[in-house]
């Protein structure tokens, strides 16, 4: 009987006490996320505010579509060169037909190869990244990065001849194999 009431009393406490640590653990997640909100939104306050950044997103984005425009491009002539086979046939309405096949056929396997081929890059480094670098220290390091490149933008452009937001991307990618090899490497060590 008095090992009963023991248990029950046990049992109350272990429940009473995981109901605190759980709250615990909600209040410093959710802190946790608006400190990050807020840090993040002024920072990005403070990069619409900057000239020199906006005009590197600009630049950075305006690049990447030309680079996306100039390979789409290579893909259509690539197309347009492989369908050119359909002049061999003698019937003009078959050859039209065998040309626009060969046409879509090449591109769109071409754009959905590269669009897979992007795809899979980008489910590996984020499961990379979820793996290695899924924590507050990442989270901090972000924030830092954004901040230097924001608030040090003008500076570092007098320095460098670099885009902000290419440092910024390079830098995450620099942190994320440093990451990497110093997992494998403490998991590696001896002791």
């Amino acid at each position: 009987m008095l090992q009963k009431k023991f248990h029950t009393l046990y049992e109350t406490q272990k429940e009473r006490l995981a109901g605190q640590y759980k709250a615990k653990t909600v209040m410093f997640q959710t802190t946790l996320f608006l400190l990050a909100w807020y840090s993040l939104t002024t920072t990005l306050f403070q990069a619409i505010q900057l000239d020199v950044f906006l005009s590197d997103c600009k630049s950075f984005f305006h690049d990447l579509a030309s680079f996306i425009q100039t390979f789409v491009g290579w893909t259509i002539d690539a197309g347009h060169s492989a369908a050119q086979i359909s002049t061999k046939i003698p019937n003009a309405f078959i050859a039209g037909m065998v040309y626009w096949l060969l046409l879509i056929l090449i591109v769109g396997i071409c754009m959905a190869g590269t669009g897979m081929l992007a795809i899979l890059i980008e489910i590996k480094v984020i499961e990379l990244y979820k793996k290695n670098c899924w924590d507050v220290i990442t989270l901090l390091m972000i924030l830092t990065s954004v901040a230097i490149v924001i608030y040090f933008g003008e500076s570092i452009k007098k320095v460098l001849s670099v885009n902000l937001l290419l440092l910024f991307v390079l830098s995450q990618g620099a942190y994320v194999g440093i990451r990497c090899y110093l997992k494998v490497w403490l998991e590696k060590r001896p002791y």
